[in-house]
């Protein structure tokens, strides 16, 4: 997926404008370079890290191209790319967004600290430990292209605005312990920082906070730890628990409705919730695979001009073809929408997804615009509100064909209409993260086998994905309003290429998924 920012150029006189630049410094793993600096700057009140400066501290080689915006960085066992005016990272083959797009100012890339951080400790680099603190000089910004709302300001943040903590709860439970940390402010989820030092301490660092540390470390926890110790580091708190017991995991979060931070430390599971773990891991294996060809029968889809094929047989067809070479090749079942030239209703299709206990949702299809013939590329889309006018007008071309549909069928949709209100408990969900995935593997499998342009990653609200309960995408193979590529499309040996490249794409993001299920 691919966010489309518009973006304008904002020209500032360096002798008249500066920024206090801050300083963020790696606390943990320790750094040859204890001297080193990494710059860190405010935009639009979100202070932003210089990936440049970030991947020098750590001595990793990078490939930065100025021209495009784009910066990889190499470390030992991972690959990170980043894009200028992007909120997506990619970490090897896994795509992951951040709330705020990255930024490319003087030329070089700037990342949102406390997302790029939490990201690159989940990752890539674990247990990564840093802090913040007002650097020496001021940072003169010569040409700034960032997003059109944001602005550069012009003083930092020391005190003022941090949220206090002010109480610390411990309550047991049977596989672990629940630490409710109060405050008088809210946080989000990527504020929050932690790791375990062996088998004696665990760490939490609280970013944009401030506390009475001494308060905080007289308060007598429970029999799980010996003692806690809270310390304020500028504007961050960290509370180290020493441990009583040797815990295996932790999770953190912020509670709005109780106004607390919330720190779970989970225990080893006992053999009984082993054997209940394995049994929920193996319904998440993938296993079931549906092939959905778009239109059929009564709706033709984008048609075939110039004597070449409509749109619903060429997908039909490909589906097929990638049908064929799963049987053949895998013990993957195939289940498929529709396999021959008839009409189905949007809503029957994510049904059948559902009743046949699909895995994984692929819904093929093929662009078209009356008004640009020389549009030409794939497209592949996820289930969110649409972010463009070109996003935004590919949906309501798929969701037309509701116009064809009986009475019967149309009143399946009603309450449809906001799909912003549908999608508002899914976008954080384990299928939206796997649809990322696949989306990324398959977008770039196109990019190194498909002879056709690839216009990326982007999202839109399609109804025939709603209801799949499953990770799910759109493909949109090619436009058949352009008539160099609707001849590619009526190529057998092209749609043969399409149809191994989606193929190839289902096992690696079957890999990655079954090999994650049985290491978590």
């Amino acid at each position: 997926m691919k966010i489309k920012l518009i973006t304008i150029l904002i020209l500032l006189i360096t002798l008249l404008q500066s920024i206090p630049a801050e300083q963020l410094t790696v606390v943990y793993p320790v750094l040859k370079d204890p001297n080193h600096s990494i710059k860190v700057l405010s935009v639009n009140k979100t202070k932003y890290v210089s990936v440049e400066d970030f991947s020098r501290a750590f001595n990793v080689r990078t490939y930065y191209r100025k021209e495009s915006g784009k910066i990889v960085l190499f470390f030992p066992k991972s690959r990170v790319k980043i894009t200028a005016n992007s909120s997506f990272i990619m970490f090897d083959a896994r795509l992951m967004q951040m709330p705020q797009p990255a930024l490319l100012i003087d030329k070089e890339i700037f990342a949102p600290v406390k997302t790029f951080m939490t990201l690159m400790k989940e990752n890539t680099i674990p247990g990564l430990q840093y802090s913040i603190a007002a650097g020496s000089e001021e940072y003169f910004v010569k040409e700034n292209r960032v997003n059109q709302s944001a602005v550069i300001t012009t003083s930092t943040v020391k005190n003022a605005g941090l949220v206090r903590l002010t109480e610390i709860r411990y309550e047991e439970k049977a596989n672990g312990v629940t630490v409710k940390i109060a405050a008088q402010g809210t946080f989000q989820d990527s504020d929050f920082s932690n790791f375990f030092k062996g088998d004696e301490w665990f760490y939490l660092t609280i970013y944009g906070a401030s506390c009475d540390s001494t308060a905080l470390s007289s308060i007598k926890p429970t029999n799980s730890f010996l003692r806690v110790e809270a310390v304020t580091t500028g504007s961050s708190v960290q509370l180290g628990f020493r441990l009583r017991r040797q815990f295996k995991s932790a999770e953190v979060h912020y509670d709005l409705r109780s106004r607390s931070i919330l720190l779970s430390l989970f225990l080893p599971p006992n053999q009984d919730i082993k054997r209940k773990i394995e049994a929920a891991k193996s319904a998440w294996i993938i296993d079931t695979i549906v092939l959905d060809p778009g239109h059929g029968g009564k709706d033709p889809g984008t048609p075939g001009r110039w004597g070449y094929m409509h749109e619903k047989d060429i997908v039909l067809d490909v589906a097929l073809r990638v049908g064929k070479l799963l049987k053949k090749n895998s013990n993957l079942k195939v289940v498929y929408t529709r396999k021959k030239d008839i009409f189905v209703p949007l809503w029957k299709r994510s049904d059948i997804a559902n009743k046949s206990g699909g895995k994984l949702f692929i819904s093929l299809h093929v662009n078209g615009l009356a008004r640009n013939s020389s549009a030409n590329g794939v497209e592949f889309y996820l289930l969110r509100p649409g972010r463009s006018e070109d996003a935004i007008k590919v949906a309501e071309a798929e969701n037309a064909v509701i116009h064809l549909e009986d009475a019967a069928d149309k009143a399946k949709y009603a309450g449809y209409d906001d799909i912003t209100n549908i999608l508002a408990n899914m976008v954080h969900s384990v299928n939206m993260r796997d649809s990322e995935l696949f989306a990324g593997i398959l977008s770039r499998n196109f990019t190194e086998n498909v002879s056709q342009k690839n216009r990326g990653v982007k999202q839109a609200g399609f109804y025939v994905l709603v209801d799949a309960d499953m990770p799910k995408l759109l493909c949109e193979l090619g436009f058949n309003s352009n008539k160099a590529e609707a001849r590619k499309l009526n190529s057998s040996r092209h749609r043969q290429k399409i149809a191994e490249t989606i193929y190839k794409s289902i096992l690696e993001f079957k890999e990655v998924c079954d090999k994650s299920i049985s290491e978590n």
